[in-house]
């Protein structure tokens, strides 16, 4: 493997420290800061770095199951052929962007086989997406309040599965759950065999 950056990869790698600088993630600078700070600021950034990750990887699960969504709706075309026409635009514009990620797994369920496994997992990556993306504090959020501690003195933690989501062992277990799901996603997902929908009454018969 070639042992130097290229012009482009240098200028990238300049520009990225020059974003975790500004973003306060730059981690390495530490020394740079007052002793007193150096503990909070790295325990701040450690908390940084794992929210973006978690809301990442939602993100990418979130698109997978809008993809097997759109591949049911407009079937045999590729998602940049269907971007090109108003019909598909407008459907992902005021249907599909207005839908939660359990509202699309609810229907992903009814049309396709997801293994209970792979569904509450998905269930589980939205409920911590929530708690990290709408509290810059998840751990005061009810939810985990009202678990109670895991030990006298010790504080409450936004917990993943029985992990603290804050640590490098929860967050390895997230990522790993997170890469199963995608590859479920990607790879193994199959259509239910078609069954008819149910009848719909006629307005007449339906409101006498």
């Amino acid at each position: 493997m070639p042992s130097h950056l290229t012009k482009k990869q240098r200028e990238l790698r300049k520009e990225l420290d020059a974003i975790a600088e500004t973003i306060g993630v730059d981690y390495w600078n530490i020394l740079d800061r007052e002793a007193a700070a150096r503990t909070p600021v790295l325990e701040v950034i450690k908390r940084e770095l794992i929210r973006g990750e978690i809301v990442s990887q939602y993100t990418l699960v979130d698109d997978l199951v809008a993809t097997r969504i759109c591949e049911y709706f407009f079937p045999g075309r590729g998602m940049i052929s269907l971007w090109k026409t108003k019909r598909f635009r407008r459907f992902n514009y005021y249907i599909l962007e207005r839908l939660y990620l359990v509202q699309k797994l609810s229907f992903l369920k009814d049309v396709y086989r997801v293994p209970k496994n792979i569904a509450a997992t998905i269930e589980e990556i939205n409920t911590l997406r929530n708690a990290m993306a709408h509290a810059f504090f998840p751990e005061n959020l009810r939810a985990y309040q009202m678990k109670g501690r895991p030990a006298p003195r010790k504080p409450i933690s936004v917990r993943y599965k029985g992990e603290d989501a804050f640590t490098q062992v929860g967050i390895q277990k997230f990522d790993d759950d997170c890469s199963n799901v995608v590859d479920f996603l990607q790879w193994k997902i199959k259509r239910r065999k078609k069954q008819p929908l149910p009848q719909r009454q006629p307005f007449a018969a339906a409101s006498e």
